[in-house]
């Protein structure tokens, strides 16, 4: 569900040069700051579980999304999420019909609060805490299932999910020639689930037969995730992300963000 962005580093490592961090850093930081970001999801494969009579339910597709958060005391960050979702669903129902079903681009939205949870200053470690809501009730533009095109004027698809990542990160210096660049890569643990409803009717072939997934979660709530946030200088007001998630989904999110 996008990825967790963020410009402020961890306040003291071994590896950096503390002394000209901690200044540039406390001349940078404010008590409230605005950031905004921008990130594109590629969801390559999120298993679903649902009833007994439907098989290898799936989705994928992808999120285009913008994010506006308030950074507050440099210690937690509430924040909305508004784009686009682009998803496609398949399944098999009863041992009978491979389904696919196709969704328009359309409107997303989320929210989220995100903070500090401790931080390990002599070793320059930080544990972070996401948590997340988002949701997308795309048109449907084309549905089949066994060479037949379905035409229903009224199919429902509506995406929920939710997701709570606890996160490990470490701040290192990569020295270059002209300048060095900042890195913060990190690693966790997710916990998600999400309602996936997807229905529909075949008036034509077979009208008194409901096709849907039934409410359908996901398949595994744990996950894991490793990414890395890039600040191509330490006076930079951009920084640059990007973010693997495995296990409950793959996923692939790059991403960028400004502070105002």
């Amino acid at each position: 569900m996008g990825n967790p962005l963020d410009l402020d580093l961890p306040p003291r490592s071994a590896a950096l040069r503390e002394d000209a961090m901690d200044r540039a850093l406390d001349d940078y930081e404010q008590v409230f700051n605005i950031k905004a970001a921008a990130d594109l999801e590629l969801l390559f494969s999120k298993d679903l579980s649902t009833t007994s009579e439907v098989k290898g339910a799936e989705i994928k597709g992808k999120y285009l999304m913008a994010k506006l958060g308030v950074d507050i005391f440099n210690r937690f960050e509430p924040y909305v999420k508004f784009g686009l979702s682009d998803l496609e669903a398949k399944w098999r129902q009863n041992n009978q019909f491979d389904i696919e079903v196709d969704a328009d681009m359309s409107f997303a939205w989320g929210i989220g609060l995100k903070g500090i949870i401790h931080e390990f200053e002599d070793w320059g470690l930080r544990i972070t805490g996401d948590m997340q809501y988002r949701t997308t009730e795309p048109e449907v533009s084309e549905i089949s299932y066994g060479g037949n095109t379905v035409i229903d004027p009224g199919p429902d698809f509506k995406i929920e999910e939710w997701q709570a990542a606890f996160v490990l990160s470490k701040k290192v210096e990569l020295p270059l020639k002209w300048q060095s660049v900042y890195l913060v890569p990190y690693t966790g643990l997710t916990v998600s689930d999400s309602i996936v409803d997807i229905d529909f009717k075949d008036s034509d072939n077979n009208p008194d037969y409901d096709f849907s997934v039934f409410d359908a979660s996901n398949d595994k709530i744990y996950g894991f995730l490793f990414g890395c946030d890039i600040m191509p200088r330490l006076t930079s007001s951009f920084i640059y992300n990007f973010e693997l998630k495995l296990v409950n989904e793959v996923s692939l999110s790059l991403g960028g963000a400004v502070k105002f």
